[in-house]
């Protein structure tokens, strides 16, 4: 039989627990980045407490607030929390969710269409328990909605100035988009299609000398545009003084200059399709050779301002040295330049060419296929050159990037966001 005097105790209880909830303290939590957070301390709180509901240690939170001692802090303090989990998900997109009363971690992992693991790792937590704690929440941003035919667009976050980035661009229709970056007119081709979805890759190279800030990335794919920014960052680069011997002066003459570049260009602007390599660029020399000249220095010729810069890498070493191809490829020239001198270029395919100067020696043809690793030339010091070395330089789409960074990872690489900022246009 229902009895109330067995029922108003539990309701007591209950009225109690509520009671103490809502006087409990708190904490301010605010949102600062995917990398940390800001609390704000309350009555009664310790380093060691606030370590703990963070899953971080009393020290990594010392370091980040230059805290002497553990026990000096004060309510109504602030303190910066790095996360121990966001390091994966630093360059992911992210948004804010403002946590309702009654939430719980599996129902807005549900509502966002992710799981309470991934939720508590954005937000640096170990423990499930501490929802109602915050006021908000970081949550993977959902994925841009783009004009049809764009389905997805993903490219390199931020590119440094001399480096080559990546662009992936999924659309629904069976023809290529045409794309700019920087000025570059950039060529797709493509990876794979599953019904009306077609994913396309194209490069996003950047010259040493491209000033750093946002630059355009302009895409077009029937009557639909659409207008992107990438950031580009300075790179580190040097300046050199280069003397040259009295007999090699000429060579800097602008019109001979001129017409063997506008040869040159010519070869760098033909789009072979296809991808030739299958893994990582190497060295296209032995070890124990001394880089003498990185990419990207800036020179200066017998004490003359700074007017160019150096677009390939250069090692010393002695004439007769093996020069090897860094990836396979197509030999698309093999013979001596006038600035040049002894020179071999290398189709490696989707608009990516190596090539080499200065050679005593040409080992290959123009049509022979190449192995990486293959024998393609020796070591000299023919054309503008003032010793002995091997040039190494690398062209996208016609633009001299870094090569050291083609031997550091494979390309084309997976970029670590999608894209996110956009403009439309008509």
């Amino acid at each position: 039989m229902f009895s109330l005097q067995r029922l108003f105790p539990r309701l007591a209880v209950v009225l109690l627990a509520v009671v103490l909830f809502q006087l409990a303290p708190v904490a301010d939590v605010a949102a600062d980045g995917p990398g940390t957070r800001t609390h704000v301390v309350q009555p009664g709180d310790t380093l060691l407490a606030i370590a703990t509901r963070y899953g971080v240690s009393v020290e990594a939170i010392m370091k980040a607030n230059n805290l002497a001692d553990p026990n000096l802090i004060y309510a109504g303090q602030r303190l910066l929390i790095p996360l121990p989990n966001a390091g994966p998900d630093a360059q992911q997109p992210l948004t804010l969710y403002q946590v309702r009363p009654g939430d719980t971690w599996p129902q807005v992992a549900y509502r966002l269409g992710t799981t309470p693991e991934r939720l508590l790792a954005l937000n640096g937590l170990n423990s499930p328990k501490y929802l109602f704690l915050f006021p908000e929440i970081y949550a993977p941003a959902p994925p841009p909605v783009w004009p049809r035919p764009f389905l997805r667009i993903e490219h390199t976050p931020v590119i440094i100035q001399g480096q080559t980035g990546v662009l992936y661009v999924t659309l629904a229709r069976s023809r290529p988009p045409k794309a700019t970056f920087a000025g570059t007119t950039l060529r797709f081709v493509l990876l794979e299609h599953h019904g009306n979805a077609y994913r396309y890759q194209a490069f996003l190279p950047t010259g040493a000398l491209l000033p750093p800030g946002d630059h355009a990335l302009t895409l077009q794919a029937g009557k639909t545009r659409l207008s992107l920014d990438i950031p580009v960052r300075a790179g580190d680069y040097i300046t050199q003084t280069i003397r040259l011997p009295a007999e090699k002066s000429s060579l800097l003459e602008p019109t001979l200059v001129q017409a063997e570049l506008k040869r040159l260009q010519a070869i760098w602007s033909k789009h072979s399709g296809s991808r030739l390599w299958r893994e990582p660029f190497v060295f296209p020399i032995g070890p124990g050779f001394q880089r003498t000249s990185p990419f990207g220095t800036r020179r200066s010729y017998d004490g003359g301002p700074v007017s160019s810069y150096h677009a390939g890498t250069d090692w010393s070493a002695p004439e007769g040295t093996a020069i090897q191809a860094p990836a396979p490829g197509v030999v698309v020239l093999a013979e001596p330049l006038t600035v040049r001198g002894g020179a071999v270029i290398i189709d490696h395919g989707q608009g990516v060419f190596s090539n080499f100067w200065h050679l005593s020696e040409i080992r290959v043809q123009v049509g022979d296929r190449v192995q990486q690793g293959e024998v393609v030339g020796l070591v000299g010091t023919t054309g503008l050159s003032t010793g002995a070395h091997l040039h190494w330089e690398l062209r996208v789409y016609g633009v001299a990037v870094d090569p050291m960074q083609w031997t550091e990872r494979y390309f084309p690489f997976l970029p670590t966001v999608s894209a996110r900022q956009k403009k439309t246009g008509p």
